[in-house]
Protein backbone atom coordinates (compact mmCIF):
# COMPACT_ATOMS: atom_id res chain seq x y z
CA UNK A 1 0.00 0.00 0.00
CA UNK A 2 1.05 3.65 -0.91
CA UNK A 3 0.38 5.61 2.03
CA UNK A 4 2.80 8.48 0.82
CA UNK A 5 3.79 9.72 -2.53
CA UNK A 6 5.01 12.49 -5.03
CA UNK A 7 7.44 14.14 -2.27
CA UNK A 8 5.58 13.90 0.63
CA UNK A 9 7.33 12.82 3.87
CA UNK A 10 6.78 12.84 7.74
CA UNK A 11 2.87 12.61 6.77
CA UNK A 12 2.96 15.83 4.69
CA UNK A 13 4.86 17.43 7.45
CA UNK A 14 7.78 18.22 4.60
CA UNK A 15 8.31 17.73 1.33
CA UNK A 16 11.14 17.17 -1.11
CA UNK A 17 12.39 17.78 -4.74
CA UNK A 18 14.52 14.35 -4.28
CA UNK A 19 11.90 12.49 -2.70
CA UNK A 20 9.10 13.82 -6.10
CA UNK A 21 12.02 12.06 -8.34
CA UNK A 22 12.28 8.70 -6.65
CA UNK A 23 8.89 8.69 -5.62
CA UNK A 24 8.25 8.77 -9.80
CA UNK A 25 10.74 5.92 -10.20
CA UNK A 26 8.59 4.21 -7.40
CA UNK A 27 5.53 4.49 -8.54
CA UNK A 28 7.02 3.56 -12.43
CA UNK A 29 7.68 0.07 -10.56
CA UNK A 30 3.83 -0.23 -9.18
CA UNK A 31 2.46 0.69 -12.45
CA UNK A 32 4.19 -2.01 -14.26
CA UNK A 33 3.42 -4.30 -11.59
CA UNK A 34 -0.29 -3.39 -11.68
CA UNK A 35 -0.48 -3.51 -15.69
CA UNK A 36 0.23 -7.42 -15.10
CA UNK A 37 1.04 -9.85 -17.59
CA UNK A 38 -0.54 -10.66 -20.83
CA UNK A 39 -1.05 -14.78 -21.30
CA UNK A 40 -0.94 -15.33 -24.98
CA UNK A 41 0.98 -18.14 -26.94
CA UNK A 42 3.57 -15.92 -28.02
CA UNK A 43 4.52 -14.24 -24.80
CA UNK A 44 4.38 -18.06 -23.34
CA UNK A 45 7.39 -18.32 -25.80
CA UNK A 46 6.89 -21.98 -25.42
CA UNK A 47 9.26 -23.05 -28.59
CA UNK A 48 12.00 -21.02 -26.65
CA UNK A 49 11.59 -22.78 -23.69
CA UNK A 50 11.71 -26.16 -25.55
CA UNK A 51 14.85 -25.09 -27.66
CA UNK A 52 16.75 -23.49 -23.92
CA UNK A 53 16.12 -27.12 -22.35
CA UNK A 54 17.21 -29.47 -25.05
CA UNK A 55 19.95 -26.96 -26.33
CA UNK A 56 22.29 -24.19 -24.64
CA UNK A 57 20.51 -24.56 -21.49
CA UNK A 58 19.42 -20.56 -21.50
CA UNK A 59 17.46 -17.94 -23.04
CA UNK A 60 19.79 -15.29 -23.47
CA UNK A 61 20.56 -16.12 -27.23
CA UNK A 62 16.53 -16.73 -28.08
CA UNK A 63 14.96 -13.79 -29.94
CA UNK A 64 11.75 -13.34 -27.58
CA UNK A 65 14.17 -12.51 -24.41
CA UNK A 66 14.70 -8.98 -25.91
CA UNK A 67 11.49 -7.96 -26.44
CA UNK A 68 10.02 -9.50 -23.38
CA UNK A 69 12.57 -7.60 -21.70
CA UNK A 70 11.38 -4.41 -23.17
CA UNK A 71 7.62 -5.18 -22.52
CA UNK A 72 7.63 -6.93 -19.23
CA UNK A 73 10.60 -4.98 -17.29
CA UNK A 74 10.86 -1.83 -16.36
CA UNK A 75 14.25 -0.09 -16.41
CA UNK A 76 14.91 2.79 -13.34
CA UNK A 77 16.71 5.54 -14.50
CA UNK A 78 18.08 6.33 -11.29
CA UNK A 79 18.81 3.01 -9.72
CA UNK A 80 22.30 1.93 -9.95
CA UNK A 81 22.66 -2.15 -11.76
CA UNK A 82 26.22 -2.03 -10.92
CA UNK A 83 27.78 -4.69 -8.71
CA UNK A 84 28.46 -3.52 -5.82
CA UNK A 85 32.54 -3.41 -5.94
CA UNK A 86 31.50 -1.32 -8.84
CA UNK A 87 29.43 1.27 -6.90
CA UNK A 88 31.96 1.44 -4.43
CA UNK A 89 34.88 2.03 -6.26
CA UNK A 90 32.33 4.90 -8.46
CA UNK A 91 31.94 6.51 -5.15
CA UNK A 92 29.02 4.88 -3.48
CA UNK A 93 26.08 7.33 -4.75
CA UNK A 94 23.03 6.55 -2.78
CA UNK A 95 19.97 7.36 -4.25
CA UNK A 96 19.63 10.99 -2.81
CA UNK A 97 21.86 12.08 -4.69
CA UNK A 98 21.27 10.21 -8.03
CA UNK A 99 17.99 11.96 -7.90
CA UNK A 100 19.14 15.26 -9.10
CA UNK A 101 16.03 16.52 -8.70
CA UNK A 102 17.18 20.33 -9.33
CA UNK A 103 18.65 19.34 -12.39
CA UNK A 104 15.75 17.64 -13.49
CA UNK A 105 12.83 20.31 -12.43
CA UNK A 106 14.85 22.79 -13.65
CA UNK A 107 12.26 22.92 -16.28
CA UNK A 108 9.97 26.67 -15.57
CA UNK A 109 7.06 26.73 -18.07
CA UNK A 110 5.72 29.91 -18.72
CA UNK A 111 1.62 29.66 -18.46
CA UNK A 112 0.90 33.29 -18.31
CA UNK A 113 1.87 36.51 -20.35
CA UNK A 114 4.80 37.86 -18.30
CA UNK A 115 3.03 40.97 -17.88
CA UNK A 116 0.24 39.07 -15.91
CA UNK A 117 2.55 36.36 -14.25
CA UNK A 118 4.76 39.58 -12.68
CA UNK A 119 0.90 40.96 -11.30
CA UNK A 120 0.64 37.82 -9.27
CA UNK A 121 3.80 37.50 -8.01
CA UNK A 122 3.20 40.84 -6.53
CA UNK A 123 -0.48 39.40 -4.91
CA UNK A 124 0.94 36.68 -3.58
CA UNK A 125 5.13 37.19 -3.27
CA UNK A 126 5.16 35.15 0.12
CA UNK A 127 3.91 31.88 -1.33
CA UNK A 128 4.62 32.36 -5.12
CA UNK A 129 8.54 32.88 -3.95
CA UNK A 130 8.42 28.35 -4.11
CA UNK A 131 7.58 27.99 -7.48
Amino acid sequence: MVYESSGMMASLLGASSEAFVMDDEILSHVHRTIRGIEVTDENLGFESIKAAVSGSGHFIDAPETMVSMERDYYYSKLASREEPIVWQESGSMGHWCRAKAQELLQHQPSYFDPEIDLKIRQKLPSFIDYF
